[in-house]
């Protein structure tokens, strides 16, 4: 080689170069964020990528025909295609370590080689750690999303904490129900619409699971061995033998598609403007999610378990124990209870005792944590009772005098008075969203509803709902949009655009529509049809049944009578979501009810119940009544 090579030798390595230089340089396509260097990362962020979905596995076994990592496979695909589609969206590792059961002894699929768990503590800790981690960087969406069935919960409450965390910070963290809820129940819906049995499509590793696999990560299923498959072999529930590609992406689709739909929702609405000393909105689209199956606040550590039963014409106070369905104490209160009613603070539990329309109207506070009554306080009137959305005052409804009496939340103090004159026999209430406002229900002189501006403390406006309304309970919809209105006279539920102040539907319940109570995963409403149209002395063994409303659909999608005929009129839903519990108000028995297949329990209790309550209930805080709780 000549000195004169080298030059040109140096010249064609630049050439190369240079010429590979686009290549290297383009911008990546991948949307898998361990893919990226940091500058990538960094400029993705600033171009708006500023969603991240967090995949969750597992590694447990699924039987002979799939490996362990199939949860980790699954959810990295499908977190894939559901970021695609969304278009702002980035993918983070999948978190492979989950709880799968207990180690001593071994539980679930801890019995089987190759599952792997860990505490539920560690790990909602490391869920929060990492999504602090993508906050500091500069994501404000973070979504959880979940491809086993047995941490869901632990999902949730991680997405409370960093939340109520996060308030006012812009940020926020999102656990899509859809995606859960379309890989499992929807899928199998799908299925059983095309005619494959419920003993096939199985509930892990059977025709659903499985194809679900084949669809997304076929290098998990030994495809050669299914044709042989037993059913329901160990490990597995349900039958693969006939699991296919094709109706893996049936349900592959259908959770990409519905997932980036509800992300999208989400994700586009804003954070909930609240009234200053509110608790933040945690998520826009259910109002309820902090009142969800088993998500008791620390605040009602050591309240017994029990059901509180005023009766209005014996005057006295029944308590229930759920777990044996007896009555396990009793005592007087004051003239002519009515409700019972948690406070916000979740630490009394307040007996409205209205004297019917007498001047020795009273409350009576019960310590939830020993059961006990303490000494009445007297005030007037107190058919009903409900707090702030900021927790600073109580909200006596005095119905006879057609006002609201705005007390100290402890004490009772008076502290003002609204008067609220065209609104007759005024008696349940429900709160905006975002607390400003509050929409009462005027249960005489006709029917109506009366809206009140809460920050300022007037009257808004009313709004009549026929010539022979008689509204009862008031409840608002999970993305805090409609009120559902029960009225006793009209046989059905009235729906109200809070916003605007108008009437936009109906659904037709059953006879003398009363109760109101959201399910825990607030999904449904169950509507007590109490039989009966008479305010008072109402017949025994009426025509009473529970209608139960899809909040999605705006429809009755079950309808649980009575056995033998009943009263069914107030209460609400016990914490794990299992049981409603509702006064038998003409039958002196209250009514356990299955929220899952409508079986129906009675215990005999004193005269004329009326509005019981569960306690300890889910939530944060309470807004009165039986417990509204948020």
């Amino acid at each position: 080689m000549t000195r004169m090579d080298l030059p040109f030798r140096g010249l064609l390595v630049s050439l190369l170069l240079v010429a590979g230089a686009p290549a290297a340089a383009a911008a990546p396509s991948s949307v898998f964020l361990e893919d990226l260097t940091w500058t990538e990362l960094r400029d993705a962020i600033s171009a708006g990528k500023t969603t991240i979905l967090v995949p969750v596995g597992g590694t447990e076994q699924s039987g002979p025909y799939i490996a362990l990592g199939k949860h980790n496979a699954r959810v990295r695909a499908l977190a894939q295609r559901i970021a695609e589609k969304l278009g702002d969206a980035l993918v983070a590792p999948v978190i492979a370590y989950v709880p799968e059961g207990n180690l001593v002894p071994p539980t679930s699929h801890m019995r089987f080689p190759g599952t792997i768990t860990v505490p539920h503590g560690a790990f909602v800790a490391t869920l929060e750690s990492a999504a602090q981690s993508f906050k500091i960087h500069g994501f404000r969406n973070v979504v959880f999303l979940g491809d086993h069935g047995g941490y869901q919960g632990d999902l949730r409450r991680a997405a409370a904490r960093l939340n109520a965390a996060w308030a006012g910070s812009g940020a926020r963290a999102l656990v899509p129900p859809e995606y859960y809820e379309a890989s499992s129940g929807g899928f199998a819906q799908l299925l059983r619409a095309r005619g494959y049995a419920e003993s096939a499509i199985g509930t892990h590793a059977g025709l659903a699971g499985t194809s679900l696999e084949l669809a997304v990560a076929p290098r998990m299923v030994r495809a050669a061995q299914l044709p042989d498959a037993k059913p329901d072999a160990e490990g597995v529930s349900g039958d693969p033998r006939r699991a296919s590609v094709e109706l893996g992406w049936l349900g592959a689709n259908s959770v990409v598609e519905r997932t980036a739909q509800g992300l999208k929702r989400d994700t586009d609405a804003p954070a909930v403007d609240t009234i200053p000393g509110m608790p933040p909105v945690v998520d826009p689209a259910n109002l309820y999610s902090e009142a969800g199956a088993g998500r008791l606040s620390p605040a009602v550590q050591g309240a017994l378990p029990r059901i509180y039963v005023p009766n209005l014409r014996s005057g006295d106070v029944y308590v229930i124990d759920p777990a044996t369905f007896k009555v396990v104490d009793r005592f007087p209160v004051g003239y002519v209870p009515q409700h019972v009613v948690p406070s916000w603070d979740l630490q009394t539990l307040w007996v409205t005792n209205n004297a019917s329309r007498s001047p020795n109207g009273s409350l009576t506070p019960i310590d939830p944590k020993t059961g006990k009554p303490g000494p009445e306080v007297q005030v007037d009137d107190p058919y009903n009772m409900y707090f702030t959305a900021d927790g600073k005052e109580a909200i006596v409804v005095a119905e006879a005098m057609a006002r609201l009496d705005f007390r100290d939340p402890h004490t009772m103090a008076l502290h003002s008075r609204l008067q609220v004159p065209k609104c007759k026999g005024i008696n349940h209430a429900d709160f905006s969203i975002d607390g400003r406002y509050a929409i009462f229900t005027c249960e005489f002189g006709g029917g109506g509803l009366a809206k009140i501006d809460m920050v300022n403390r007037k009257v808004v406006g009313y709004l009549r709902l026929g010539k022979m309304s008689m509204p009862q309970d008031i409840r608002i919809s999970p993305d805090g949009k409609i009120f559902y209105v029960a009225d006793m006279m009209d046989g059905g539920v009235k729906l109200v655009d809070g916003g605007r102040f108008k009437q936009v539907g109906f659904i037709a319940t059953g006879v003398g529509p009363h109760g109101l109570y959201p399910s825990r995963d607030g999904t449904k409403l169950y509507v007590s049809n109490r039989g009966s149209t008479t305010i008072v002395g109402g017949e025994p063994h009426g025509p009473g049944s529970i209608s139960v409303i899809d909040f999605a659909t705006r429809k009755v999608i079950a309808n649980w009578p009575i056995p033998g005929g009943g009263s069914p009129d107030m209460g609400n839903v016990s914490a794990d979501g299992k049981t409603l519990w509702l006064s038998g108000r003409f039958d002196d028995v209250v009514y356990a009810i299955d929220t899952t297949t409508g079986e129906v329990r009675s215990i005999k209790v004193g005269t004329e119940p009326h509005g019981l309550t569960v306690w300890p209930q889910p939530g944060r805080y309470s807004l009165g009544h039986t417990g509204n709780m948020r």
